[in-house]
């Protein structure tokens, strides 16, 4: 990964939202960990050496890449192009939004468990 001096190229936000890993011999179900314009972190069950390259979908995103560390089951991409910083932002935001309806799924759980409404 490109870096100077042990710095990224650009800002990684992090995220924790689903997404598809596209290789030659098939698609796998990944988490998008965290996310740049220039490349993202997942986890996956998916063998994925250092040096493969495939696609990597979690709209709005469509990257192709190349895989520049592994440890366990976390993966290090590099985006062969940089994101548009709109893409990016709109990751974050369904990020966001995603945490906001599981947050108030599980305090409308709780109310009820406290109400003994089971």
């Amino acid at each position: 990964m490109s870096a100077v001096l042990g710095r990224r190229r650009s800002e990684r936000l992090t995220v924790c939202l689903p997404g598809k890993v596209v290789l030659l011999d098939g698609e796998f179900d990944c988490a998008l960990d965290d996310v740049s314009q220039t490349g993202a972190r997942i986890i996956t069950d998916a063998p994925l050496p250092v040096g493969r390259r495939g696609i990597l979908s979690c709209s709005p995103l469509e990257a192709v890449f190349s895989v520049v560390w592994t440890r366990g089951r976390f993966a290090g991409l590099e985006f062969e192009e940089d994101e548009p910083l709109g893409t990016i932002r709109l990751l974050r935001w369904h990020n966001d939004r995603d945490r906001e309806r599981h947050d108030a799924t599980l305090r409308q759980l709780v109310q009820r468990w406290g109400s003994g409404g089971w």
